[in-house]
């Protein structure tokens, strides 16, 4: 929705800024408001109407049909901004243009604009291609579609549902194509969940509306036929062992290579060294005594296991807790690492539940290129013991079993390492189990109820982190099944035996779809379904599988 700015003087200009758009907003038709915006040709306006002006054009085609005088009523517009930002394009009008040529049937105008943009070292976002990419698909242009998919790909951009359905519909008439479009698909997005991505998949085997097939008693169909066998599509469950009910054949555990995780340790440092107050010389004193250490089976995120179903009144931190699940470790035979703050080792620490304000963290910066191996490292700073401060007295007069008593237990079998005052300890059990994995511990495990939302936020959300979390985080739940219990119950919850995402075996697909509003009915109302929504949606399986 767009509005006027508000007026930042009673000039002239800004008074006429006011009446147009107000007409403008107004207007009851497109043609109208192309009537309106000519009273602006050779008036003297502010920048920001032309902005709005174009904004507001570009809204009203996308709910009705463009037409010639709309196209030249935003080239007027998009020249005039332009012209008043010293001749450099804005993504905002750029986006805005391409959707008024898109929706008048001026596709070519706009992958020219695109293309002057690209040149011109203009950052465009996904939403601008997409437009013209989905134009495109609709009026059956492969030469655009494909161009424009070259495009999306070479500028780094991560294609979403919208643009795989559109590239599906593009090259429908070009099977093999539209199979190395869904090779992309798995390996970008977890799940699916548009219809109109859905139905794309569907008609890919062979199938036209798998979308209502979801409704039915019997649940398949036949699709195409491929090289002598039939693709079958339909919806399935799967079990616990990832054996789907309709295909029998079984889904992957998909664990990131190592290449990749070798990109995401070089994140993870970063991450605890961009922004500390010591410039990362604590965190240099942590890698340099890890190397000391055999590679670690199991990290524990301290503090959240500690935390774990404290989240209530009279809720405190429990060390028994974190103990309980180094002891069962232990047991298991696991090579165990403790990371915690080091004030949970304070005598006076305050162990009471308290909600912290979460902070507001910046991205990383070029994400996509770590620093280099021969990057200069920071110096260790002295100050800093690894893997802990020695054994205090207090602790060493400690009862076994009370909270001091512990930490000198931990202290003296080496499974506890404390981070710098001013560090984020988050950071650092995620770079001990990359570390662990990379010289050797490839099934390393991290547990935690964090599903690190912060971590793949910074590293701009990148899908590699998701499917290494898929593999690496252990659930933990910790529970008294009534007070009268001696103790409490641990049950750790490691990851399943498949990966839950969209994914290719050899002579079969498979694709999670969350039962969660469309895409069309969540701009309706105004809300994208969450994280948490998602997590707690009821899935389905669609499953493509070839046959005799």
């Amino acid at each position: 929705v767009w509005a006027m700015p508000k007026k930042k003087d009673d000039a002239p200009a800004w008074q006429l800024f006011k009446e147009l758009f107000a007409e403008l907003r107004d207007a009851p038709s497109l043609e109208d408001a192309v009537t309106i915006l000519a009273k602006a040709k050779g008036q003297v306006l502010p920048r920001p109407f032309y902005c709005a002006a174009l904004g507001h054009l570009a809204t009203r085609v996308g709910t009705s049909k463009g037409s010639a005088a709309a196209v030249d009523a935003g080239e007027l517009l998009l020249s005039q901004a332009t012209a008043m930002a010293g001749g450099e394009f804005s993504e905002a009008n750029v986006t805005c243009m391409v959707r008024i040529y898109c929706a008048s049937g001026k596709q070519s105008q706009a992958v020219d604009l695109i293309a002057r943009c690209i040149s011109s070292g203009i950052k465009l976002k996904l939403r601008t291609l997409s437009a013209v990419l989905v134009r495109a698909a609709e009026a059956d242009d492969r030469e655009t579609v494909e161009r424009i998919w070259k495009q999306i790909l070479d500028l780094g951009m991560h294609p979403q549902e919208t643009e795989f359905a559109a590239m599906l519909r593009g090259m429908q008439s070009d099977s093999s194509r539209q199979i190395e479009v869904l090779d992309l698909l798995t390996q970008t997005l977890s799940h699916v969940s548009d219809p109109p991505l859905v139905q794309a998949i569907g008609r890919a085997f062979g199938v036209n509306d798998v979308v209502s097939l979801r409704q039915q008693t019997v649940r398949t169909a036949p699709g195409r036929e491929d090289a002598g066998k039939t693709w079958h599509v339909g919806w399935s469950g799967v079990d616990e062992d990832g054996v789907c009910k309709a295909s029998g054949g079984r889904l992957q555990a998909l664990d990131v290579s190592e290449a990749e995780e070798e990109t995401l340790r070089k994140l993870a440092a970063r991450l605890a060294i961009e922004g500390a107050p010591d410039q990362g010389r604590g965190f240099q004193g942590f890698h340099t005594w890890l190397q000391t250490r055999e590679p670690f089976d199991v990290i524990v995120d301290g503090a959240n296991v500690g935390y774990n179903n404290q989240n209530r009144e009279g809720g405190e931190f429990q060390y028994g807790q974190i103990d309980q699940v180094v002891n069962h470790l232990q047991a298991q035979g696991k090579k165990t690492l403790v990371i915690l703050h080091p004030k949970w080792l304070r005598d006076d620490v305050d162990v009471s539940v308290r909600k912290r304000k979460r902070q507001k963290l910046a991205r990383l910066q070029d994400y996509d290129t770590p620093p280099a191996e021969g990057d200069e490292e920071p110096e260790v700073d002295d100050s800093v013991v690894f893997p802990h401060d020695p054994v205090t007295e207090a602790e060493r007069r400690a009862e076994e079993g009370s909270r001091l008593g512990i930490i000198r237990k931990w202290k003296e079998s080496g499974v506890l390492a404390t981070v710098p005052v001013a560090a984020c300890d988050d950071w650092y059990w995620l770079y001990a189990a990359l570390d662990s994995a990379a010289r050797g511990a490839r099934g390393v495990q991290v547990v935690s109820n964090d599903l690190m939302r912060d971590h793949h936020w910074r590293m701009m959300s990148r899908e590699t982190f998701l499917r290494w979390r898929d593999r690496h985080l252990t659930r933990v739940s910790i529970w008294r099944e009534t007070p009268a219990t001696p103790g409490p119950v641990l049950a750790l919850l490691p990851p399943r035996a498949y990966s839950f995402r969209a994914q290719r075996t050899q002579d079969a697909w498979y694709f999670p779809v969350p039962k969660v509003a469309s895409r069309a009915e969540q701009v309706a109302a105004g809300h994208v379904v969450s994280h948490r929504e998602l997590g707690a949606a009821e899935y389905s399986w669609l499953v493509a599988w070839l046959q005799e």
